[in-house]
């Protein structure tokens, strides 16, 4: 199950890197209909991946205690990241890849403390994609005009990234099956 939904969500987005493969798919498919099925795929992908996932496969991963001291603040970093990317604050006007950093730290982050062959191929898979979506990201450029920065969505940006965090932290055990320490 885990390596089934391993192949559904990463294999349709590392597929779509691929500029020629991509523009063919969207002259075939409708574009709604290609991001429904895109989106379903992904995430029954998802799905799959937590469904399947289990820690006790065990490898001979290093662990770096002190990244599970500085995670609270790394994770909030990846989140505000990730929230940057999508709102038109000065962070995305001034960061090329905030999508790309936000999700690199939280994937390292869980690579640095989770010893498992699970861990390590999901968050390495997530970890990879996204470095190859920045590197072939100038080939997907799409010439939308960017909206003026303004000082108040990065403002909301560090309050959306201190409330998500501290849900997450408090709330990991039940939302992802895996208490933190």
């Amino acid at each position: 199950m885990f390596y089934m939904g391993l192949c559904l969500f990463f294999g349709p987005h590392g597929l779509m890197l691929i500029q020629p493969v991509r523009l063919r798919i969207q002259t075939f498919i409708p574009t709604a209909l290609y991001l429904g099925l895109f989106s379903l795929m992904s995430l029954f992908g998802l799905g799959l991946i937590s469904a399947g996932y289990d820690p006790k496969f065990a490898i001979e991963a290093p662990v770096l205690p002190w990244v599970g001291i500085l995670s609270p603040w790394l994770m909030f970093a990846a989140f505000f990241f990730l929230i940057a990317a999508n709102v038109p604050g000065w962070t995305r006007y001034r960061v090329q890849h905030p999508m790309t950093l936000g999700i690199s730290l939280w994937a390292l982050t869980h690579l640095a403390v989770n010893p498992d062959l699970h861990a390590w191929l999901m968050f390495g898979c997530f970890f990879v994609l996204v470095v190859a979506s920045a590197l072939t990201a100038s080939g997907r450029q799409k010439n939308n005009p960017k909206p003026a920065p303004r000082w108040i969505f990065d403002g909301l940006t560090l309050g959306l990234a201190s409330g998500l965090t501290f849900f997450v932290y408090t709330f990991h055990g039940a939302l992802f099956g895996v208490e933190l320490s």
